[in-house]
Parts: structure tokens; sequence; C-alpha cells
């Protein structure tokens, strides 16, 4: 099988480089020797001892113990201790990662040293090269390495290990990294499939590329093999840490319950807590990993980033210092609390951390990478891609990197439409349909939010909108994907889908724009450090007060979710976001976190929620800035908050047993996708379901007046109900077969202010209005449904028609322009239409211009002749004959 094996290695296209064939022929020779053959562990292989007595002290992270044991072994064997023989090139190897284990890595460099004076074994010179690059030791890293990368090192060295040392070598010196898993992973793992550090090694690799799928399926392949593989499992929980999987906490907790001292998955649940947040929890758990091991940098770098959560900034460059005389190379320590500050939208900040590291090691590869995603954020666009453009030179095989590097370039050819305190960048074919309406409806709600929430904004906040979903995501996280969110703002940034990148008629852009906008307003008045359950209730608040359609109905299902909790507090809605239980719970958390909004500022005002934002900006905790501001304690406040949501949640009581969702991933972003299907629970019987039965058999009947009445009854009993089975829907179908017109407009016109995506109502509505000639209704209705298609040729033809037949001639100049976009067959018609309202608003000079424009492109044409004769008639006081 060896022979084999490296048959098929040597024969590769790459082994045509020179390098590579002396390699595969080192590696052929080898096996022939037998080298392959040898059994799959190096230790108790090569030194002929049984399993090593202190290997299972190591495993329990009881370091110490493991080290004592060793330390016996060597002193009872004195003549292997001290000699060239390999027995004591494993116990020192062994020593030194235990004392490497535990913060002591000159011991360890010490150890390896001495093996490597004889050895030139790869798996010990790479085990020597990462201590020196780990102390800071860059000339010797870079010395060793390249020693380890020398010819005479690789030959007759291809048991396991060794392979995996080689591997790791290559990787280091930047090689392809597809190259690396073909040539040396995928091989090994195909030919040593018992041999768990191999699927390990390959899990390591893709994790370091972002590909967090194929690393997932590696590291459970080791699992398989060794179910308690502790790199395995580390690895396992850092990639689903990383892909924000809750599976993580599992996996950690799996890890811990073998290894309860074991580092890297401390690192794990300090990075969780600080993702939420929780900087004093997160501490506690470094503090404990600390004392097992006081140099480990990740720990060090995340206390650091920990303790600039608390605003101790004193003590944060105190850890940064110390970390740096142990490490003067050492960027982490400031790469990680950047990577932090931004996590929690501190871009500024993590930008600054970012330069910093830079500073120390600009060869950090992921300090890059932050810092050009910190500039993007910040929208420092030009800044940004430099810095991307360099980040992907220095690592070419990052998938993060290519993607938001590919998207920056198409960003290019966007349109960039500047007005006041906003820059607008979107598609160019996607411009005359929406820049003009979502400019006007940034400025509204910059001019109102500025002197409710007493904030000068700083200009100018950038808005990007994206016809691909995919843009928009790699734009905003680096990685495609992920159809729930239809929008993000940064601080100063916003980054959103457009309507053509979601399924038709499924989005109100509006109401998209409108709710990040909102956030640019408490993120940048807290100085990014709001909460996310506050900022996202403040949002969906705001959305309420411009559009009562808009905000977060009370879901059907939310019954059961609540139910199994008591009613939260203030200490319990950001657990909706950090800790859900499962996607819905986070819908739930924006509903809640909403009526939180709407409690406080009815009880306490909206200045004491200005106030308490001012707080937050200046460093107090959420909690006590609500409860200062408010002048009532957190209990109080907590007391009063479940009360309104007893009362808020009361429809609830008319509701049978409720079942959370089978679809949650739809139900969470509301996309309405799909059409709701009804459920088990409409066949239960309960005050809202008997009401729905009853108007529903009468409707059959013809029983206008009795289902009229019960599906009004339905209606008061659960207002916020959305479904096809919905009371409003069931009223409109009633007054279309009653033949009620008059009704039926006014249930319209309710539909679409409860339901912001109802696009078919308004066409409804529309025709009814027309036939009526009720032009002010039809412009008003128009202009609503074009919050969700403004794609829409015949809507917009509509609202042109309304506004001339009302006298709007002015604002309708802007709907020939988009028409002529839309319909570029009819292109001259819109543009004969254009100059007639021109003439009408007395604008000659732009009529002549726009009239001379067409005559250029069309000089034949008679009818645009005669409106420049008349222009110029005009101009020569025929107007007075």
């Amino acid at each position: 099988m060896g022979v084999k094996w490296l048959y098929r290695i040597f024969n590769w296209d790459f082994a045509r480089n020179g390098f590579w064939r002396v390699f595969s022929f080192a590696l052929l020779l080898s096996a022939v020797c037998g080298g392959l053959l040898s059994p799959p562990r190096l230790e108790a292989a090569r030194v002929n001892d049984p399993e090593l007595e202190y290997r299972s002290y190591w495993d329990q992270g009881e370091y110490q113990q493991a080290l004592d044991v060793i330390q016996k072994q060597m002193e009872a064997r004195p003549e292997f201790a001290e000699s060239r023989v390999y027995r004591s090139f494993v116990w020192r190897s062994h020593r030194a990662a235990l004392n490497f284990a535990m913060g002591r890595v000159d011991e360890a460099i010490a150890d390896m040293e001495w093996i490597v004076e004889t050895n030139v074994e790869p798996v010990f010179l790479l085990r020597l090269t990462e201590y020196y690059k780990y102390r800071g030791r860059l000339e010797d890293f870079e010395n060793t390495l390249l020693r380890a990368s020398s010819r005479s090192s690789w030959v007759f060295h291809t048991q396991e290990e060794n392979v995996l040392a080689l591997a790791r070598i290559v990787e280091l010196q930047g090689d392809d990294p597809k190259r690396i898993l073909t040539t040396f992973y995928t091989t090994l793992m195909e030919n040593r499939p018992e041999f768990a550090p191999g699927f390990v090694g390959a899990g390591d690799l893709t994790l370091s590329k972002g590909a967090y799928d194929l690393a997932e399926d590696y590291y459970r392949k080791a699992l398989a093999v060794d179910e308690k593989n502790q790199d395995a499992l580390a690895g396992l929980a850092e990639c689903y840490w990383k892909a924000s999987d809750s599976r993580a906490v599992e996996i950690i907790e799996q890890l811990l319950t073998i290894n309860p001292r074991h580092c890297r998955a401390k690192a794990l649940e300090a990075e969780l807590l600080l993702d939420s947040g929780e900087a004093e929890p997160a501490l506690e758990k470094i503090e404990e990993a600390l004392k097992v091991n006081p140099n480990h940098i990740r720990l060090r770098s995340l206390k650091a980033g920990a303790l600039f959560l608390q605003d101790e900034l004193d003590a944060m460059r105190k850890v940064q210092e110390e970390t740096l005389q142990f490490n003067p190379h050492c960027s982490a320590v400031y790469r990680v609390p950047g990577r932090i500050a931004s996590r929690r939208y501190r871009f500024e900040e993590g930008a600054s951390f970012q330069e910093k590291a830079l500073q120390i090691d600009s060869k950090d590869k992921e300090a890059r990478a932050l810092y050009a995603l910190d500039l993007l954020r910040l929208g420092r666009d030009e800044e940004g891609k430099r810095e991307l453009e360099q980040a992907f030179k220095d690592d070419p095989f990052n998938t993060h990197l290519f993607n938001s590097l590919n998207l920056m370039d198409s960003l290019e050819s966007f349109d960039t439409v500047r007005r006041g305190a906003f820059m607008l960048r979107l598609p160019k074919e996607e411009t005359a349909f929406l820049a003009e309406d979502a400019l006007a409806l940034l400025s509204e709600a910059c001019a109102i939010y500025e002197k409710k929430y007493k904030i000068e904004l700083e200009k100018p906040v950038s808005v990007q909108i994206f016809d691909s979903h995919d843009d928009f995501m790699v734009r905003s996280v680096g990685l495609p994907g992920n159809v729930g969110f239809m929008g993000i703002c940064f601080g100063k940034l916003i980054t959103m889908d457009s309507p053509s990148a979601r399924t038709k008629r499924t989005m109100n852009w509006r109401q998209v724009l409108w709710h990040e906008f909102v956030h640019v307003v408490t993120l940048q008045k807290t100085k990014n450090r709001l909460t996310r359950w506050l900022s996202e209730g403040i949002s969906v608040y705001e959305e309420t007060q411009r559009n009562p359609g808009w905000g977060q109905k009370m879901e059907i299902h939310y019954k059961a979710l609540i139910g199994e909790n008591d009613l939260p507090g203030i200490a319990d809605l950001e657990l909706y976001f950090t800790q859900p239980k499962s996607i819905s719970h986070v819908i739930l958390g924006y509903f809640l976190a909403s009526e939180f909004a709407h409690y406080y500022i009815d009880e306490y005002g909206i200045d004491s929620l200005v106030d308490a934002l001012t707080r937050i900006g200046e460093g107090e905790h959420t909690d006590r800035a609500l409860a200062v501001a408010a002048n009532r304690s957190v209990r109080s406040i907590d007391r009063g908050f479940q009360r309104f949501l007893t009362e808020r949640l009361s429809p609830f009581n008319n509701l049978p047993a409720i079942k959370a969702p089978q679809n949650e991933f739809q139900k969470m972003m509301d996309l309405r996708d799909a059409p709701p299907q009804e459920e088990d629970w409409t066949q239960q019987s309960s005050p809202f379901t008997d009401a729905m039965r009853k108007g529903s058999d009468a409707l059959k009947l013809e029983q206008w007046e009795e289902a009229e009445s019960e599906f009004k009854k339905a209606f008061e009993l659960f207002p916020d109900y959305t479904g096809t089975w919905a009371p409003l829907r069931q009223l409109i179908r009633l007054y279309e077969l009653w033949e009620q017109p008059e009704k039926l407009k006014e249930t319209l016109w309710r539909v679409m202010e409860w339901d912001p995506t109802d696009y078919a109502s308004a066409q409804k509505l529309i025709g009814l209005l027309r036939e009526k000639n009720d032009w002010e209704g039809v412009e008003k209705a128009a202009r609503w449904a074009m919050g969700i298609d403004p794609f829409d040729g015949g809507m917009r033809k509509t609202l042109l028609e309304a506004m001339l037949q009302t006298g709007k001639e002015k604002d309708a100049l802007s709907l020939t322009h988009s028409l002529a976009a839309l319909e570029p067959a009819r292109r001259t018609d819109y543009h004969f239409q254009r100059i007639e309202i021109l003439m009408k608003l007395e604008e000659w000079e732009n009529a002549k211009k726009e009239t001379i424009q067409l005559l250029e492109e069309f000089p034949h044409f008679w009818e645009a002749q005669r409106l420049l004769l008349a222009i110029v008639e005009r101009e020569d006081g025929g107007d007075e004959k």
C-alpha cells in the first residue's frame, strides 16, 4: 500500500517541479525501505514501550503530574535520559510539550534544541520552529523553518507524524492549501484511515481558510476514529464558534469533561461570552485558565479584550505590555481586542487596535484582514479596498477576502448619489427607481431623529443597496448566504437588499431602510456601546411610529415560546439574541425588545430614553442607565414591563394551545416567500378559532351579516394574525362576494396598514378607487405599493396618471425618467410627455432643451417640432397674440 501511495504522489503533475520531484523520490525511496510500514504510534513503536504511564495524566489536564512521571522515568534510566537514543528524544519531546502547555516556553525550547542537535526529523524541527515563533524569537524561527524545509530533513521520515509535520512546514512557507491538502492529507487519510491526527490536520488547514463545512467533516471523521481526540474536539468547537453555530457549546462541554484544564476550550468559552458582551464571566474563565498556563497568548489577548469591554483601559494596557515583554512581536494582544471591539460594532476602536497590531507585526494576515473590514464598515471604502488587496496578496487562499475583494470590484460599477447627509450607492439599473425615494425617506428620518434623540450625526452616512443578496451578505459579513438578513447597520454604513434581491414582493424596502437608519442614530448616540436587544427594540418601535403597519407582529407561535418561561425583565432580553434556544426565540426577542421600548417611552417619556442612551455612551451598563434615567429601580421597571406585557399578550388567551413552528427559519425571517399555511391549531376550539369557523360556515351559506360579525369578532380577539386564515383577509373575500365596494375599500386600506407587503390588496384597492375617480386615493395607494415593488411599470404609470390628475406635475417629472428606463421601447413617448409637463409648469427653458435633445435624436418627429415651434413663438411674444 505504501509504495502505491508514494508512486501516486510521484506521478502527479505538480511533481514536475524540481523540489517536489526530490521530495517525491525521497518518499518513494523511504517507502521501499519500509518506512511507511511503521505502526501508527511513532513513540510507542520506536521505543518499544507500552502505553506511556503519564499519558492518562496528560489527557486529563494534569500536566504537572505527567511531567513528574516523565522526570522519574528519566532519573530511573540515566543511560537513556542523556544519550542520543530515541527513548531520550521521546521523553524530552513530551517534557517540552508539557512545559509548553504550562507556559514554560523557555524550558520547552531548551529540550527541543537538545533533540534537534542530532535528530532533524520534521516532527521535532516543526515543534522547535513553533516554539520560537510563540516566544517571539523570529530570527530563530525563520532559520529553523528553513532548516526544516531543507531536503535533508525530508528523507527517510515518512511516519504519519512526520508527514503531518511536513504538511505544516509547507503551510508555514505559504504554499497552496489545496496542494497541501491533496499531497499530504488526502493521501494520508486514504492510506491510514485509523490515524485520527491526519483528519485533524486536514480540518485545521481548511478551518484556517474559512471552509467551515469541510473542516467540520474532517473533524467528525477524526472523532469517528477516536471519539475522545482532544484536538479534533477543540477544532470542531472552534469551527462551530466561527460559523456562529450553537453546537459549539455542546462540543466545548464534551471536551472539558475529558480535560477540564484544556486551555483552548477555556478560550472558546471566553470567546462565546465576549461575543455576548459578558466581560465579567469571560474574565473569570480566562483567569481560571491562566492559572494553568500564565503565558497563553490567546488567553492573555482575550483578557485584554474583556478589560476593554469593561472600560478598564489601564488594566488592559498592562496586560498588553506584559505580553509584549514575553513576545515583542505578539500582535494578537491588539488584534484580538480589536476583533472583540468590532464584534460589538465599535469599529473605530477596532480599526485603531488593528493599526497597532500591524505596527507590531506587518505580516499579521488576520489583523490586516480585520483592519480592511473595519475600514469598509466605517464607510472608508478607498482605504478599505487598498488594505483588502494587501490582505488578499498576503493570504490569497482566504475565502472571505476573495469574496469581499470581488464585491468591492463590482461596487465600482454602482451609481453614487450624494444628497445632504447621505451617500447612496446602488446598481445603475436601479437608480431611477430607488434613489429619489430612498434619499427622501432618509432625509425625513434624519430630520426627525436628530431632533428626537438630541444628536448631530457624524456624516456622511453611507447606504449601499444590492440587487444580489449574496453580494449584500459578502459586503456585510464576508460570506454569502443567510437569506434571513435584509439590512445591516454598522453605525455610519447601512447595507441592505434591494427588492430585486428578494423573492418578488416579499419585502418592504422603506421599512427596512427606516429600521436600519434608526440603528445609525442609536449606535452613534451610544458610541456603538448599545446592547443588541435595546438597539433592535428601539428600531422596531420607531418603525411603528413611522407606519403602524410596520414593526413586529405578535405571531401566534409566540404563545408556546413565552409559555416556556416567566415573562422577561431587562436582564433576560439580551439572552434572546446571545443565547437563543432556537431561531424562533431570536425573532421573539425582536418583538419583546420592541414592546419594552414601547413600554419605557410610554411610561417614562422619550427624554428618559435619550438620557439612558447618553449614559450608555458614557460607559454605563444598560440596566443601570435605564433605571437612573427613569428614576426607578431595575426591579420596579421589570415589574412594570411585565404588567405591560401581560396586557399586551392577553389576546393569547383567545387562542388554543400552539406548537412552535415547524419551519422555524421562515418564521424567524418573516419572509413570506411562501404563503403561510394553516396549522393544527386552527382545528382546535378557542374563542378565536370558534369565531373564525362560524364566520367561514356563514360565508359558505351566504349569510353575509353573520359572517361579517364573526370575522370582526375574531379580528378583535387576535388582530395580529396575518396568515391566509386571518380575519381581515376573510372580510375582503366576504365583501367581494357580497358586492359591498365601500366596505371592501375600507378593509383593503386596513389590510395595507396592517401588512406592509400585501401588494395584491393595493392593486385591488387601486382598481376600486380608479372607478370612482378618487385620484388622491390612487396616488396614496400607488406610493404605498412602490415600497414593495418599485420596478412595476404598471404601478408607476398609475402613479404618474394620479399625479397629473391631482396637479402634481413637478413630482411627475421624475416618474417619466424612471418609466423610460423601465420601458426603453417607449422612451420617446415618455420624453415627449416630460416636455408637455415642463410646458404646463411654464419651465420654458427646460422644455426647450428637452425638445432640442429629442429632435437631435429623432429629427423627423413632427409632434416634437410642433412643441418646439410653440415654445419659440412664446419666447418671441407669440403668446400675446
